[in-house]
């Protein structure tokens, strides 16, 4: 088990456990496992936001956005964020599918990809400073009189991302070999349908009826592969770095328009 969270938290996020790396074959093997690590990055995200939100006193929200923004990403990395400014190029680029491939390789970022990232950004902070403000709000997840702190958002947000990734690996193909593929041929209908209730039951346990906006990282996983398919021929580790930024975001705005 500690290897197992060893490979996934290595992965998905810059938190590290000491002991032996654990290859990539057995990360994708428990993919599954993905929506749990949505579950703990959540879980510090509502911690960081509140935290923010107490000592400060609620007072300057665009620094406790900014600040909040800048602790998510020490916690996940921008790994993912990479991959989605890679598609972007790869996507926006003309010629063939062996040319986007090439040019979503190049280190160096081409104007699709800047201006995506700029958007991602902007709207990530946008959301942020609103979940900074309203950071310990009580709100009602169910019909009933449970309340929970309007941070926990966090936590739907992330493993609708996870979950986005998710689906993009079931839906697939492999656009080439590499570690996409890894995870592509890792993947079935019975662990993406694992995948979905672990997502369910933690995000009910967090946020009750909110858990439907599931739905939507679910679509944005769906939308970028098709995306991907389109240009690229299939998916790659860019393509699910996308998925969980397209899946993430998707969800926490409907959090914030919605609840």
């Amino acid at each position: 088990m500690i290897d197992m969270t060893r490979a996934l938290l290595g992965l998905l996020t810059r938190i590290r456990l000491p002991g032996p790396r654990v290859d990539l074959e057995s990360a994708a093997r428990q993919q599954y496992l993905f929506p749990l690590i949505g579950l703990l990055v959540g879980l510090i995200a509502a911690l960081i936001c509140i935290s923010l939100n107490t000592a400060f006193g609620g007072g300057e929200p665009l620094v406790l956005g900014g600040l909040l923004l800048v602790a998510i990403f020490a916690v996940t990395g921008i790994i993912h964020t990479e991959g989605l400014a890679d598609l972007a190029d790869g996507v926006m680029a003309s010629g063939s599918r062996e040319r986007k491939h090439e040019i979503m390789k190049d280190s160096r970022a081409g104007v699709a990809a800047v201006i995506a990232v700029v958007v991602y950004l902007l709207l990530f902070f946008a959301l942020a400073v609103e979940m900074s403000a309203r950071a310990d709000d009580s709100v009602s997840v169910l019909l009933t009189t449970w309340h929970v702190p309007f941070a926990l958002g966090f936590v739907l947000s992330e493993v609708s991302g996870k979950l986005a990734m998710n689906t993009s690996m079931l839906i697939g193909p492999s656009a080439h070999q590499g570690m996409g593929s890894v995870f592509v041929q890792n993947a079935s209908a019975r662990k993406f349908a694992v995948a979905v209730a672990l997502a369910a039951v933690v995000c009910l346990l967090t946020v009750g009826f909110a858990t439907v906006i599931l739905l939507v990282g679910m679509a944005g996983g769906a939308a970028v592969t098709l995306v991907a398919r389109k240009h690229l021929g299939g998916v790659s580790g860019d393509v699910f770095g996308a998925a969980n930024e397209i899946g993430r975001l998707s969800a926490l705005l409907l959090w914030v328009l919605v609840i």
